[in-house]
């Protein structure tokens, strides 16, 4: 649980930190559900323009604030990935971390 919670505040952070940046007037959605086996399945959306993407280690510094969040999402999680959704600009940042338990 503590593994999704991570990964839920991070593709959160990162659509609402997108949608400031572009005005976004959509507010940042998020879908989670229990599939088979205990996996936790969770999508975040926004409308802002442009897909995320996850940078490598080498590009970051040590001292960096922001911009690890996909990097944490693609290492902890089991599946993920990145779709644009509707007739909009918008995308989603969607992953998957099995063994979560639905208790």
């Amino acid at each position: 649980m503590d593994t999704a919670l991570l990964l839920t505040s991070e593709a959160v952070t990162n659509a609402v930190n997108a949608c400031r940046t572009n005005g976004c007037s959509a507010p940042v959605t998020l879908y989670a559900e229990w599939g088979p086996y205990g996996a936790l399945r969770v999508l975040v959306s926004d409308d802002a323009p442009g897909l995320p993407a996850q940078r490598s280690l080498a590009r970051d510094t040590a001292d960096a604030e922001n911009g690890r969040g996909l990097l944490i999402i693609g290492s902890s999680a089991t599946d993920w990935g990145v779709c644009h959704h509707g007739p909009g600009p918008g995308k989603a940042v969607w992953f998957q971390v099995n063994g979560a338990g639905s208790s």
